[in-house]
């Protein structure tokens, strides 16, 4: 059963969807956090079809979009990384009151996955599953520019405003426009100072890699947030051939077991060192 709702979040809402599965099995729940701006449409299926495939392998499942994305209140350029912090920290209270969680898991996708393991050690989580998790985010910062330079080629024929130019008129007006999506100054200076190292989990975590062809090796970024995790004895890093999730997608996604598989082994138990139904 899904169930629709907004959660009132320091005055304003966020939108939720809970997924409760017909028979619970664990004393476990799954709070997702999703992608940043333009990855977030790109995820947006994945995320729904694995919250299903986590419900029903007996597991209740929290999606919430941030103030700022989706159906939740604000506007892009009016979210801040406080903002994103409040509202998970949100979401996981009224998600174990709600449905009685024992034990809180986190799941994010790029910038989410960031988010939930700089959160996880305040929110008490048990284990966290990340997807191609953003490791470092001046560097993720830096990289979401290419799409502005790409744009001006499509549109231009060449790049008119570089990088530099950009930030500068950043500091003037206050914003940047990514994608379409315009963030504040203050936001961005914040996220740049989002590290994984320094992150206070230490795990037990999931760090999988989504890689365009078979035998490809781990992005640097799983990497290097595997590496903050890779001290306890049940973290793993994996790669999965999955190619078609990330950018325009010309094929619509539909379920597919080789992204949910592991995922919902992990959450069912993996994450203690073994696999439990």
């Amino acid at each position: 059963m899904e169930t629709f709702a907004f959660l009132p979040v320091a005055g304003e809402k966020i939108f939720t969807i809970t997924h409760r599965p017909e028979t619970r099995r664990h004393p476990a729940g799954v709070l997702m956090l999703h992608a940043f701006a333009e990855e977030k449409l790109w995820t947006q299926r994945a995320s729904a079809l694995l919250a299903r495939a986590l419900a029903d392998a007996g597991l209740p499942v929290l999606r919430f979009d941030h103030r700022g994305h989706g159906d939740s209140d604000r506007e892009h350029h009016e979210m801040t990384l406080d903002s994103m912090l409040e509202d998970l920290d949100a979401a996981a209270a009224a998600f174990r009151a709600a449905e009685g969680v024992d034990e809180l898991h986190l799941f994010g996708f790029r910038l989410g996955g960031a988010l939930a393991l700089a959160r996880a050690a305040e929110l008490g989580a048990s284990s966290v599953a990340l997807v191609n998790p953003v490791a470092d985010g001046g560097d993720f910062l830096m990289k979401t520019l290419r799409s502005n330079l790409t744009t001006q080629m499509g549109i231009y024929g060449e790049v008119r405003k570089d990088r530099d130019t950009l930030l500068a008129e950043m500091r003037e007006t206050g914003f940047l426009n990514i994608d379409g999506y315009h963030l504040s100054a203050a936001c961005f200076d914040a996220l740049w100072g989002l590290k994984a190292e320094d992150a206070a989990f230490a795990g037990p975590g999931l760090a999988l890699s989504l890689v365009r062809r078979e035998g490809a090796p781990a992005d640097a970024d799983t990497r290097a947030v595997f590496a903050r995790l890779e001290g306890h004895a049940a973290s793993r890093l994996e790669t999965l051939v999955y190619p078609s999730i990330w950018g325009e997608q010309k094929v619509y996604a539909t379920g597919d077991a080789t992204l949910f598989d592991p995922l919902v082994a992990w959450f069912g138990g993996g994450w203690r060192g073994s696999d439990v139904s």
